[in-house]
């Protein structure tokens, strides 16, 4: 039986360093049935004469079947839009991001989508191993508090309470989801630095993911990452991310079985927030609140957060 296309988009903006490096990690997958494609939002540096070289040779075109499609935007949308851009082109039944400085493990696909047919799961993701700007595993005190993230996931009923105060996901290029889901939660929002978060808690209300150890997510830590430059509006929207998802809790909003299993499941999240800190407790009651409600559609209108 053949196995089912994976759709790899990977958005593309001044990472002339790094994209080669990245696409070789898709072409070395041992998982064959794979489609590339990348969306440059406009670099100002080589990027797209480095993509555009790379698209062009011989075996890269074969080891994707000619499937491999490069484009350019006419002016720079940013990450939500050049995403939805990609998988909107693409023509699997499965889709994964791969942020252009980062890099797959050769076994990532193979892993993944064992671990989501064995559970049943629309979607999954991975362990996630920080690299230094030369590929080296990094060994920083940062390098490990993002790895650590992850430890939140055990002994959790659902991936969802792990998730209540930080991504537990670490980064859009950790997943891979089906295009049903994608459908489902209505694809990524207009925010600048908490898209790939947003999105996680989303699919966590409609479906319960797979994780494995079984591969990594390599993810670069350079100083140039978006992160790294989170100021008042990365705070802004991660506060509204964090209402909508307790308020959807709040209200039921909830396709996912697993969660849906435990009809208290309301108190488990309750109890997860609450153990974050007095801050996260505070934002759970302000959820409740049909004030803030109605301030909040209007401060996302105004800063266009949808």
């Amino acid at each position: 039986m053949e196995e089912p296309l994976i759709s790899v988009v990977i958005p593309s903006y001044n990472y002339e360093a790094y994209i080669g490096h990245a696409i070789e990690t898709v072409a070395a997958q041992s998982y064959r049935n794979l489609e590339l494609i990348v969306i440059d939002d406009c670099s100002q540096d080589h990027s797209l004469e480095k993509v555009n070289g790379l698209a062009g040779d011989k075996l890269l075109r074969e080891r994707f079947s000619e499937r491999i499609t490069v484009r350019k935007n006419e002016h720079n949308r940013g990450a939500h839009e050049t995403i939805n851009e990609g998988i909107a082109a693409a023509n699997g039944e499965y889709l994964a991001i791969l942020n252009a400085d980062d890099l797959f493990e050769p076994n990532r696909f193979s892993a993944l989508m064992g671990e989501m047919r064995r559970k049943g799961a629309m979607w999954g993701f991975s362990r996630v191993r920080c690299i230094g700007p030369d590929g080296e595993p990094l060994e920083t005190e940062q390098a490990h508090s993002f790895e650590r993230i992850q430890d939140k996931l055990a002994g959790k009923r659902f991936a969802a309470l792990a998730a209540v105060a930080e991504n537990v996901g670490i980064s859009t290029g950790n997943l891979l989801f089906s295009r049903r889901l994608f459908e489902g939660i209505g694809g990524f929002k207009n925010y600048k630095y908490v898209h790939d978060y947003d999105f996680f808690l989303r699919a966590c209300l409609y479906d319960e993911p797979a994780f494995t150890a079984e591969t990594s997510y390599l993810y670069r830590l350079h100083g140039e990452n978006s992160f790294l430059s989170l100021h008042e509006e990365g705070v802004r929207e991660n506060r509204v991310v964090w209402l909508e998802f307790y308020r959807a809790v709040q209200k039921g909003e909830i396709a996912n079985r697993i969660i849906l299993q435990n009809p208290a499941y309301a108190q488990e999240f309750y109890e997860a927030v609450s153990a974050e800190g007095k801050k996260k407790r505070t934002l759970w009651k302000l959820a409740q609140n049909p004030l803030m409600r109605a301030g909040l559609k209007l401060f996302k209108a105004k800063y266009r957060m949808d």
